[in-house]
């Protein structure tokens, strides 16, 4: 099967990244949850719910800085073979 057709299929998923459990990232990871839980332990009902809304907005921000990184970087990677199977400027092959 080819990369293509792996991704067509579902079988490569460009937004979930494994990661180690024993990395910065699953250690910073845990302090978010961590403080998450102590904050919202401290919260009422109403403050809840408005930091249910943050939450949900800071999400949605993060989901569009994600996908256009990864579209950049696509198309930037792509150029970037493009360019190296074409002559340089001014030279003819």
């Amino acid at each position: 099967m080819t990369i293509l057709e792996d991704l067509w299929f579902g079988n490569i998923s460009p937004w979930e990244r494994p990661f180690k459990k024993d990395s910065a990232y699953a250690e910073l990871l845990a302090l978010v949850i961590r403080h998450q839980e102590d904050l919202l332990s401290r919260l009422n009902d109403e403050e809840k719910e408005i930091f249910e809304k943050y939450s949900d907005c800071s999400n949605e921000m993060h989901d569009i800085t994600e996908r256009e990184a990864f579209t950049y970087g696509f198309r930037l990677g792509v150029r970037l073979m493009a360019e190296a199977f074409l002559p340089p400027v001014g030279e003819e092959e």
